[in-house]
């Protein structure tokens, strides 16, 4: 954290902020779960945080559903918002003997087996408590890189990283860094997993491509297919699956085997594939509230003369 710089007050709220993370941390289930999440819940209900946003995204995706069970998953989302505020901050003080407590691996031997002492992607998703695929780093003993975008916030940007420290094998790499990085600590000794949270709205540019995405035409960040594509790296889903609050089983299934000869933009259209088919399972648990439409086509052939659709 030494390349950010924090004032006295920014420096009194973090410490306040990861104070209560590791009382937290420290709380029976009960309490957390119990009390605490419906709180958050409330706040977040009556305050309506981005309720239109939410609305608006679940209507647009599923335009069969009635009104009724579009507000119902809404409901859901928001108590699993709630959970997702306690899972997260539960996990400063977080130790190896806790390592069995958050995540169930399906496939999590045969899968460690496999990529030993190889380099691999874990195209990730905002489904479910995304902060605990780290966790992998004490499964397998090996480098577990995060890539992230750094938070406007400074205090937030901070307590991030101190969140995510919790082993010496996580790395947490800025996405405009991730190259840098790989080429820095290819093939090392136990290999390295690169965990990419790919299902985010990209940047508009000209030669943005358009998925098939939950009844809408959908632009989705490509870093992990270039980055695959030129380091020869296999790719793996996180097939994840809430089993109580607080808890996740992930399952990797591939995606690329680092060799295949596959079509431009194919790996992207494989991950986007299983990302709809696992919402469609639980809508609740992927994240409503954020602007993921917000680019277009018709965005796209305003700015530059023309869509890619029209290529």
């Amino acid at each position: 954290m030494s390349d950010v710089k924090l004032n006295l007050l920014q420096r009194i709220a973090l410490e306040l902020l990861w104070g209560f993370s590791r009382f937290m941390h420290i709380m029976p289930r009960w309490f957390r779960f119990g009390l605490f999440q419906p709180f958050i819940f409330v706040v977040f209900f009556t305050l309506r945080y981005r309720r239109r946003m939410v609305l608006h995204n679940l209507q647009c995706s599923f335009p069969d559903m009635s009104d009724r069970e579009i507000r119902r998953i809404m409901r859901k989302f928001y108590g699993f918002l709630a959970e997702i505020v306690v899972d997260t901050v539960s996990l400063a003080g977080v130790k190896p003997t806790d390592k069995q407590k958050y995540i169930v691996w399906e496939n999590g031997d045969e899968h460690r087996e496999r990529m030993a002492g190889r380099d691999w992607i874990a195209m990730a998703t905002h489904y479910g408590c995304w902060e605990y695929f780290l966790l992998w780093s004490w499964f397998a003993e090996s480098e577990c890189v995060g890539v992230y975008h750094p938070l406007k916030s400074k205090v937030f940007e901070c307590y991030y990283r101190r969140l995510r420290n919790f082993s010496p094998h996580v790395k947490q790499v800025a996405m405009k860094d991730t190259v840098r990085h790989i080429l820095r600590n290819r093939e090392s000794a136990g290999g390295m997993a690169i965990g990419l949270i790919s299902d985010q709205s990209p940047r508009l540019v000209a030669d943005t491509v358009w998925y098939d995405f939950l009844n809408r035409k959908t632009a989705f960040i490509d870093g992990s297919e270039r980055i695959a594509l030129k380091f020869h790296m296999p790719v793996y889903f996180c097939y994840t699956k809430r089993l109580r609050a607080g808890e996740y089983s992930i399952r990797f299934d591939e995606i690329y085997d680092g060799v295949e000869q596959v079509a431009e933009n194919e790996i992207t259209r494989r991950y986007v594939e299983r990302l709809e088919m696992m919402i469609r399972e639980q809508p609740e648990l992927w994240l409503w509230s954020h602007n993921r439409w917000k680019h277009t086509p018709e965005k796209q052939a305003k700015k530059f003369g023309k869509s890619t659709l029209e290529i």
